[in-house]
This record gives C-alpha cells, sequence and structure tokens, in this order.
C-alpha cells in the first residue's frame, strides 16, 4: 500500500506540527507532540498510511493511521496502528489497533476487547512505550486472525444478511430518524471478490458503503437521498467497533 511523507501533510494535518497546545487550555494540560510520537513510531519501521484532523487549526483533534511491513498480513488486511491526538484538550493521547483491508483501501478499528487500546492521556512518549506497543500488536495479531478466520468460516444465510443490515442500520441512524433501504443494493458487493456470502465479506460491504456513502435512502419525509461520506473519524470508529461487535454476535 501507498505510504505518506510528512511534508506531504503540513496543510491538511497541521495539528500534527503543532509545537505547543491551545491558549485555551489551562497551565496544568500537558502538551504531547504528535511529531515527536510519529518519528519514534517511523524509527520503529512504522509509515503513515493515512491522516485527518477536525477543524483547521493547528490544535483540533486528528488521527493518523500507520502500518508496519514487519508485521503479517491479517487475511485480507494490515494490522494498524491508530493514533489520536489533540493539542486543546478534547481528546488524549489513545493508540489502538486497526486493520486496513487491501481490496478496498479501507480501514476499521478493531474493538478494545479483542485487541489492545493504549489510554496514554497526555505525557511524554518514549522509545520504550513505542517498541512495547509494537510488541503488543505483534502478540494480539493471533487473536485478530483467529476473529477474521471466524468471520470468514461464518456462511451467512439470506435471512441472517438481511437481519444483518437491519441490525447495523439502528448503528448508523437514532432510531426516530431510520430511513427506509433496499436491503438488497446493500448486499449487493461492489467487487467481484466480494461475492462470497461469508460473514467477513458481508461485514465489509455494510462498513464500506456505512463509511463512503452513496448508497441511496428513503428519509422519513419520502424523498430519495444518497448517504454522505463519514468525515468525522470518531463517528467512523464508532460505526466500525458497533458492526465489529455486531458481527461476533452471528459466528
Amino acid at each position: 500500500m501507498n505510504t505518506l511523507s510528512l511534508e506531504t501533510l503540513t496543510s491538511q494535518v497541521p495539528s500534527i506540527f503543532a509545537n505547543q497546545a491551545s491558549p485555551k487550555v489551562s497551565d496544568k494540560y500537558t502538551f504531547v507532540s504528535s511529531l515527536e510520537i510519529l518519528e519514534k513510531f517511523e524509527q520503529d519501521g512504522w509509515k503513515i498510511a493515512s491522516a485527518i484532523q477536525k477543524g483547521k487549526t493547528q490544535y483540533h483533534a486528528h488521527e493518523i493511521r500507520l502500518t508496519n511491513g514487519a508485521l503479517p498480513a491479517v487475511g485480507d488486511s494490515l494490522i494498524q496502528a491508530v493514533i489520536q491526538n489533540s493539542h486543546n484538550g478534547t481528546k488524549p493521547l489513545q493508540i489502538q489497533a486497526g486493520l486496513f483491508r487491501l481490496v478496498c483501501s479501507n480501514g476499521l478499528t478493531v474493538p478494545t476487547q479483542t485487541a489492545s487500546d493504549f489510554k496514554l492521556r497526555h505525557k511524554g512518549l518514549e522509545m520504550g512505550d513505542v517498541r512495547r506497543i509494537t510488541d503488543q500488536f505483534a502478540t494480539t495479531l493471533p487473536l485478530l486472525q483467529h476473529k477474521v478466520e471466524m468471520f470468514e468460516s461464518k456462511m451467512m444465510t439470506e435471512s441472517e444478511s438481511v437481519d444483518f443490515v437491519n441490525k447495523a442500520t439502528m448503528l448508523r441512524w437514532n432510531s426516530g430518524s431510520l430511513p427506509k433501504i433496499d436491503v438488497e443494493s446493500w448486499l449487493n458487493p461492489l467487487r467481484q471478490g466480494d461475492q462470497e456470502p461469508t460473514m467477513w465479506k458481508v461485514f465489509n460491504r455494510v462498513q464500506e458503503k456505512f463509511v463512503r456513502g452513496g448508497e441511496q435512502v428513503q428519509n422519513q419525509k419520502g424523498r430519495y437521498i444518497k448517504m454522505r461520506e463519514l468525515k468525522n473519524f470518531d463517528v467512523v470508529n464508532r460505526i466500525n467497533t458497533d458492526l465489529w461487535e455486531l458481527a461476533e454476535s452471528y459466528c
């Protein structure tokens, strides 16, 4: 997969390059440089796969996803380190495990009960911490591999697939604003390789359409609209983990 250089992110994700905290936070707030965190991860073989932030200032919350070529693939996906940070007090420094599915260039976030989750608050991150995180991701790989294999081996009946889509919509919309959807369209694969009715393929079909949008739905007023792409990484991560947990309930 393609990786990004820091130089390409200066205008898109300026909060990576902040050298101080927002003047609005208290004197007790400890500033943690995202740039220094990235440099330590890069020293340990991690490369930037994607980066995004909320807002436009150098203090806003941001998310960086990294991959490490030294770690083996998990099925058709690569394990990622998902780093979240902010410089305005809205988000603690947090590092989670994620999966990047190569076939659709789509990123997932793995639930914390499945993989390690490091909430480091705001303190300095040493190289020893990075090595510890990398080592723990490596020990998590067999569990992730087991989960993905479990999803891949579970063949979904038509009724189970329809039930999964209907339950999934309640994760995407509030109960009072549930639109009418074409379940058959939601289950229709976007690529030839995703036709097999396994839980892994059904899960990824729905997840990709949830996040990237484009599907036509009928809203409460009867109007047909296209779903928007989700850009808020907190919302995307919540939906990713909720969908994963829903998928587990069928296995």
